[in-house]
C-alpha cells in the first residue's frame, strides 16, 4: 500500500489547459474622507441636473398640443352651433375648402370633446369650434385635424364663442342667434353673467339678442339674415312694437319678391311700414282751373300718379317718363 499510495496521492486533478482567474481590478476609491465626501457631491448634483432636465422635458410634453386626425362623419355640430346653413356655400368657403385641398388637411385645428360612442364602440364627438374646417374635410372626404378636450357646456360655449368673435368672421345675426340660445337653455343665468364669461359688453350682447328675436317673417323679408347688422335691431323693433301688423305683411310681401330686395332697401320699407296707419285723401292735379289727374298715397307709402287720357301729348308722356326716371339717378 504504500508505494501504491504514494503514488496516489501524488496524482494532480487540477485542469492543466484551464487558464488561472485574474484578480479582480481594484475599486477606484477615494483615498482620503475628504475625497469620498466630494465624490459624493459631484454625484449628487449629476443626479440634480439630470432631474431638472426630465422634469423640463416633461414640462414641455404637458404643454404641448396633441392633434389627432378623426374621422368628419364621427363628429357632429355643437346644440350652440351659431353657423347660418349659408355659411357652408359661396365662393368664401369654396375658397376655404380649395386650401385645404391644397394642403391636404386642415392647418389650423379644431376642437371637439368626447359625446360617448356609437354603435360599433368607436368615439364620438361634438364640436366647439371650427364648424366650416369640419364641413369642408367633411365634403372633401379628408380626415379632420382635431384637438380633443374635456368641456362642459359653459365651457364649450365660451370657447366656441371667443375663438368666433377673434376671427371676426361671424355675422351680428349668429352671434345673436347663439347668445340667445345659451340663455334659453339656462346655460348662463342672466346676461351679464353671460356677458362676463365671454368678456364682452353686456350691451353688445343684449343688442345680438335683439337681433335674432326679431319674428321669422322679418327676417325672411332679408337677402339673408347674415346681412343685419346690429344697429338695425332697434329701428326693427320699434317698427313692430308701433304697428306689428303692417310690418309683417309688409315682410311678407317682400320675402314673396324675386329677386329680393337690398337689404338696407328692406330696412327702410319695414321701419317706415307704419309711419301712416291711416289712407291720405288723393290731391288733384290741375291745369289752367280744370283737374287732370290724381296723386294718391297708401298707408304702406306706395304713390300712384293717374293722368286723364288725352291730357298730355305723346311728347309730353315721354318728357314726364324722362323725368320721373331722373329723379330716381
Amino acid at each position: 500500500m504504500s508505494k501504491l499510495t504514494d503514488k496516489a496521492k501524488s496524482i494532480s486533478f487540477d485542469d492543466e489547459d484551464e487558464t488561472p482567474a485574474a484578480a479582480p481590478a481594484p475599486v477606484d476609491r477615494p483615498r482620503t474622507a475628504m475625497g469620498a465626501i466630494s465624490a459624493s457631491i459631484a454625484m449628487g448634483r449629476g443626479v440634480e441636473a439630470e432631474n431638472r432636465d426630465l422634469r423640463a422635458k416633461l414640462e414641455r410634453f404637458e404643454d404641448a398640443t396633441i392633434v389627432e386626425f378623426l374621422d368628419p362623419k364621427r363628429i357632429k355640430p355643437s346644440r350652440f352651433a351659431n353657423r347660418h346653413e349659408l355659411s357652408f356655400a359661396g365662393a368664401e368657403f369654396e375658397g376655404l375648402k380649395a386650401e385645404i385641398q391644397a394642403a391636404g388637411r386642415n392647418v389650423q385645428p379644431i376642437k371637439v370633446r368626447r359625446v360617448g360612442q356609437g354603435g360599433d364602440g368607436q368615439d364620438e364627438y361634438e364640436i366647439a369650434f371650427g364648424h366650416r374646417r369640419h364641413r369642408a374635410c367633411l365634403e372633401l372626404g379628408l380626415p379632420v385635424a382635431a384637438i380633443v378636450e374635456v368641456l362642459t357646456d359653459a365651457q364649450l360655449f365660451t370657447e366656441m364663442e371667443r375663438e368666433n368673435r377673434e376671427r371676426q368672421d361671424l355675422s351680428p345675426w349668429e352671434q345673436g342667434v347663439m347668445y340667445k340660445r345659451a340663455i334659453d337653455d339656462g346655460l348662463f343665468p342672466s346676461l351679464r353673467r353671460l356677458a362676463t364669461s365671454i368678456g364682452a359688453q353686456v350691451g353688445n350682447v343684449s343688442t345680438a339678442i335683439q337681433l335674432a328675436s326679431l319674428p321669422p317673417e322679418v327676417i325672411e323679408a332679408f337677402p339673408s339674415p347674415l346681412s343685419l347688422q346690429f344697429r338695425w335691431g332697434a329701428a326693427l323693433k320699434a317698427a313692430i312694437d308701433k304697428s306689428p301688423d303692417d310690418v309683417l305683411a309688409q315682410a311678407r310681401e317682400l320675402a314673396a319678391m324675386t329677386p329680393k330686395l337690398a337689404a338696407k332697401e328692406v330696412l327702410a320699407r319695414l321701419t317706415g311700414a307704419g309711419a301712416s296707419t291711416t289712407r291720405e285723401a288723393p290731391v288733384q292735379i290741375t291745369s289752367k282751373g280744370k283737374v287732370v289727374g290724381l296723386w294718391d298715397k297708401d298707408p304702406k307709402g306706395n304713390v300712384s300718379v293717374q293722368i286723364k287720357a288725352g291730357s298730355l301729348s305723346a311728347a309730353k308722356e315721354r318728357r314726364l317718363r324722362e323725368f320721373l326716371e331722373k329723379l330716381f339717378d
